[in-house]
């Protein structure tokens, strides 16, 4: 899917992880950007570890209720699956993620909606042939490749290695422990960069209601209160980079990125709501 020549990010002021409040931002973003899921959704949140010591680190479980039940919302009869898929920190099951983080009980409740762990899916060669690619195909699982409206869930981050952790950043989610750690050394952004032609969102939604400050597994909590959303994934970066003084085009996954057509950094050329 070809991203859109019209970016656009959107910020709201959320106080607090209350799931309707985020339901009813996510709906009103969907419909100011005149999106409406279709086929099979799917929803890829960074839910890298959790549990007690990781209170920061990942997209909240309520963030992610009230984005599943917003796309129900104004989904038509033509969405014919609702899903949400990751693969956590390698070495660590993805059911535990899953399970420490909330995830697991909030997809009980919220009716229809399937779960697919990454290292659990079968996965698909992506061919790649772009100028100064570091491999000639990349490894993704079937649902990722297979998606038909994606819709990515970041967590708001600072990260040791990429500055920072936004919505590119969150592709690295989309690898199995096999093909995830190739490459991932010093050519990470390079990496990075390569994962945008797997797949792009249609949407993105940012926890930033709590931000992560220093590191990106115990990050320091930053309380921002914003939920932020977007249909371009460089654009949407871009701003959230801004928010916090950084260049996005010092950052080199999102530089590559744009210089490889995915969006702009330039903020005049993005349409701010």
């Amino acid at each position: 899917m070809k991203p859109t020549s019209d970016p656009r990010v959107i910020l709201r002021h959320c106080a607090a992880y209350d799931a309707e409040a985020i339901r009813a931002i996510v709906r009103e973003g969907l419909v100011e950007l005149g999106l409406r899921p279709f086929g099979r959704t799917l929803v890829k949140p960074n839910l890298v570890v959790a549990g007690r010591f990781y209170p920061h680190a990942h997209t909240r479980a309520e963030v992610g209720e009230g984005v599943l039940r917003a796309l129900r919302d104004v989904a038509g009869a033509d969405m014919t699956e609702l899903a949400v898929g990751e693969r956590c920190g390698i070495t660590i099951p993805t059911r535990s993620a899953f399970a420490q983080s909330g995830f697991a009980a909030m997809v009980r409740r919220v009716p229809n909606v399937k779960t697919y762990y990454f290292e659990e899916c079968r996965q698909v060669e992506i061919p790649l042939t772009h100028a100064g690619r570091l491999r000639d195909y990349v490894f993704t699982p079937e649902p990722v490749a297979r998606a038909d409206f994606f819709v990515n869930v970041p967590k708001f981050k600072a990260h040791p290695w990429t500055t920072v952790t936004f919505g590119t950043k969150n592709y690295i989610g989309l690898q199995d422990d096999r093909h995830r750690l190739i490459d991932h050394d010093h050519r990470l952004g390079e990496k990075i960069a390569d994962l945008q032609y797997i797949i792009q969102p249609q949407f993105l939604i940012i926890d930033a209601i709590i931000a992560g400050a220093g590191r990106m597994l115990t990050p320091r909590p930053f309380p921002l209160h914003l939920v932020i959303m977007g249909n371009n994934q460089v654009a949407f970066d871009a701003v959230c980079c801004a928010i916090i003084g950084v260049n996005a085009r010092e950052v080199e996954h999102i530089r590559l990125a744009e210089e490889r057509g995915f969006g702009t950094c330039d903020l005049a050329r993005i349409g701010l709501g």
